[in-house]
């Protein structure tokens, strides 16, 4: 059975990333209009997927906020939704009987039973342990609990009173995230509340909790329990919970979500449909061989001499010298290519200024000013020196 779901208004589309949970159970917003892939939508509008939710999983779905669910019920499903178990709580079932007999209608009771909840009872994720007739325990003496202990408390109530009425559990709250344009919903959203059954109405949801705590649905489960520190909601750490979550984000979209199907779709820019595993492997061994060879040929072609200004000034004398004839030994000092330049006649005044400008400026101080090594290194650039200056040894 589908369900009879009756759409008022206009729906919704949207997506869905669900953390492993290593469940089957799909959570979408009241009511999905139909199940998303690998999913059945049962008839109390539940959706299930068809295998375990033991990874990441992404899926989307319509919904429909304003609806009517079940305008008629049949004989099976109303004795689901009114059955109790026998010999327990004798004090709620009187309670029920009571309002049945003072009120005349669904609604009535239902007030009745919000009014109670409204007057006398208080909210707390610290509840007392309740004994063999927990929901009498809870009505008649301890009046204290969380969202599942009204729920339950209020079905049992509705069922008593000839109501049909079920539990319903989800998760009720959240935060939007402005950095990255999308609600994030947590385990500590995770609330119940109850359905009723009314003629003509279909199922009706009633949240008896917000009849006790509406800070619980206002703010959230702490805040309600008066657990959540004014350093907990400042603008700072939701901020910083921001960011966090868009990084989670795109961990999930880049590495986690980058499964098969994506991989053999990645290179559909370059022509290629579908690429199969060899071909990956392939293509990464060589686009990583290729980045680390030009990362090797980048370093290996950064000139030394760039290092130092100076050094690199004088290899480029040494150069020019090279150039007609007067060679520099991989070994030889700059005093001691001085002397053999003489010794080779290379007389030019310009090149004994410049040896002696280098080795003052590389021995006689513990660092040449910028100023100086930039004038030594515009010196050898306009430096020409000419073969027949030297003779030959």
């Amino acid at each position: 059975d589908d369900g009879d779901l009756q759409v008022l208004g206009p729906p919704v589309s949207y997506s869905v990333s669900l953390e492993p949970t290593q469940r089957r159970w799909l959570f979408a917003l009241d009511m999905p209009v139909a199940a998303p892939a690998q999913a059945v939508r049962g008839a109390d509008m539940t959706l299930v997927s068809r295998t375990s939710v033991d990874k990441l999983r992404r899926y989307t779905v319509t919904s429909t906020t304003h609806y009517r669910l079940d305008q008629t019920l049949d004989a099976t499903h109303r004795f689901l939704a009114l059955r109790l178990p026998q010999g327990f709580d004798p004090r709620t079932r009187e309670l029920s009987q009571q309002w049945r007999n003072r009120y005349h209608s669904d609604d009535a009771v239902i007030q009745a039973a919000l009014a109670m909840f409204h007057k006398d009872f208080f909210y707390t994720l610290n509840a007392p342990l309740l004994g063999r007739d927990s929901v009498d325990d809870f009505l008649f003496d301890t009046r204290r609990g969380f969202c599942e202990h009204f729920a339950s408390a209020f079905t049992f109530l509705m069922r008593a009173a000839g109501i049909p009425a079920r539990v319903v559990t989800g998760y009720q709250g959240g935060y939007y995230n402005t950095t990255g344009g999308y609600l994030v919903v947590r385990q500590s959203d995770a609330h119940a509340w109850s359905e009723v059954w009314l003629g003509g109405r279909g199922w009706v949801r009633v949240d008896p909790t917000a009849a006790v705590s509406p800070q619980r649905v206002e703010f959230g489960a702490r805040a309600a329990a008066g657990a959540s520190a004014p350093w907990y909601q400042a603008n700072w750490l939701q901020a910083m919970r921001n960011q966090f979550d868009v990084v989670n984000r795109f961990w999930n979209n880049a590495i986690v979500q980058f499964d098969a199907l994506r991989q053999r779709s990645l290179l559909t820019p370059f022509g290629i449909e579908r690429a199969d595993y060899s071909l990956l492997v392939g293509i990464l061994i060589g686009s990583s061989t290729l980045l680390l060879a030009l990362f090797a040929w980048w370093v290996l072609r950064t000139p030394r001499e760039r290092r130092d200004r100076l050094d690199a000034a004088y290899a480029r004398l040494c150069t020019k010298l090279a150039r007609i004839g007067a060679v520099r030994a991989a070994n030889e000092g700059p005093q001691a290519f001085s002397q053999r330049l003489l010794q080779m006649r290379v007389t030019d005044p310009c090149v004994k200024r410049l040896m002696e400008s280098y080795v003052e400026l590389r021995y006689a101080q513990p660092s040449a000013s910028t100023a100086a090594v930039q004038a030594f290194a515009q010196a050898v650039r306009r430096l020409n020196v000419k073969a027949t200056q030297h003779a030959p040894r």
